[in-house]
């Protein structure tokens, strides 16, 4: 094997330690925001992402880390038992990848990391913002920007243009983004000083076949999935040119079937919290939709357009629920194998063989929120280890 192909795999095999890592704190952190119900949760969860990437980083400065452990963090992602796991991987990937090019282009020192840590999060926010365009259309900004017009003439402000706040909004963001890197940052240049040449237990560069082994729960199918992909960008667009009663039924037809053919996405769509935000939706089209005057037949008008926006997040759910169904079947996931990625493919079992190690030895929800930075300081003085204990099984496996 060519010192070329020893550089890349020693890449992959750093990627996936950072990935394994990456996914364990998201566990640990997530279980305890998804608890306490803790509002723009998936903002936390990337300024950890941003501190820990950089963090490790620090140790091992090398390109193509970050992006190759956001792809496997990813992938991972997979095999949540969420019934949506379209957007969080490619939130998850997207935050690897701004990390590796705003570095490549501003360089591996404090500004190319405090840049990229404020890119990352503005491409959170931009994401949000994506989301609710894909969840309700563009009529939801017009209602923002309704309440915004209203809020601004009660306080007295002669300024009625949301502009200054979307700034504001995004020089927040930013600014926390940049914090993080440098949390990140200062984190990592510690932990490398602290390296220690044993993984936290002997077991953990045990390769298990998590994403391989997965069991086989739904019967997938490929036409089904080559149907979601098609149905799903014709039905968003499907009122726009027919009235609401043709396109509503039209789309509820497809609704019912997902409901009949997936009954674990119903679990979604049953949550409580799901119907009250669709029913704030249609009170805000309501009140602050473009007929604001007080003709009743406007008003109808304003509440079919609620209407359309709640179906097409019922749409939304349920469609990409289905669609990350098929997404997940086995066949789908040996492609990576077959197609000539076993880099990717191996780095994404050993990840998953460091993730249980580091769920159950660095902390605990509780824990984390009492030291989240010593918690992922922690995590980062063993990267060393778990290298070297990977690395060698490599070799043996490959003399």
């Amino acid at each position: 094997m060519s010192a070329g192909v020893n550089r890349v795999n020693d890449k992959w095999i750093k990627a996936s330690v950072l990935a394994g890592l990456w996914a364990g704190i998201e566990i640990i952190a997530g279980s305890f925001l998804h608890n306490l119900k803790i509002p723009f949760s998936g903002t936390f969860l990337t300024i950890i992402a941003i501190i820990l990437v950089l963090g490790f980083f620090q140790i091992w400065p090398q390109r193509g880390i970050m992006w190759r452990a956001g792809l496997i963090a990813a992938l991972m992602k997979s095999i949540s038992p969420s019934a949506v796991i379209l957007g969080p991987m490619i939130a998850i990937f997207m935050e690897g990848l701004i990390l590796e090019i705003s570095v490549w282009l501003l360089g591996k020192n404090l500004i190319g990391y405090i840049a990229g840590g404020a890119f990352t999060l503005i491409g959170a926010l931009m994401q949000k913002i994506v989301r609710l365009w894909m969840m309700y259309g563009l009529d939801i900004f017009k209602i923002y920007e309704n309440m915004y017009q209203m809020a601004v003439k009660k306080i007295g402000f002669t300024q009625t243009s949301p502009a200054p706040a979307v700034a504001t909004l995004f020089i927040i963001y930013a600014s926390l983004g940049a914090l993080a890197a440098f949390a990140g940052y200062s984190i990592g240049r510690r932990a490398r000083k602290m390296q220690k040449n044993e993984p936290i237990s002997s077991q953990a560069s045990h390769q298990t076949n998590s994403w391989e082994q997965q069991p086989n729960k739904t019967g997938y199918s490929t036409l089904l999935l080559i149907f979601h992909v098609l149905a799903i960008p014709f039905l968003l667009f499907l009122p726009h040119h027919t009235s609401l009663p043709i396109s509503a039924g039209i789309i509820t037809l497809y609704l019912i079937f997902i409901a009949w053919h997936y009954k674990h996405v119903l679990k979604r769509i049953k949550k409580f919290l799901f119907w009250i935000q669709l029913l704030i939706i249609l009170a805000l089209a309501w009140f602050f939709g473009d007929a604001t005057v007080s003709s009743n037949a406007l008003k109808l008008h304003a509440l079919a357009d609620g209407f359309s926006m709640v179906l097409r997040a019922l749409l939304v759910v349920m469609g990409f629920s289905a669609l990350s169904t098929e997404l997940r079947a086995p066949v789908m996931q040996r492609i990576f194998y077959q197609s000539g990625l076993r880099q990717l493919y191996i780095s994404i079992n050993t990840a998953f063989g460091i993730l249980p190690e580091v769920v159950e030895h660095f902390a605990t929800p509780r824990d984390f929120l009492k030291k989240p930075f010593g918690t992922i300081a922690y995590s980062l003085q063993h990267v060393n280890g778990w290298h070297l204990q990977l690395k060698k099984k490599y070799s043996e496996m490959n003399p």
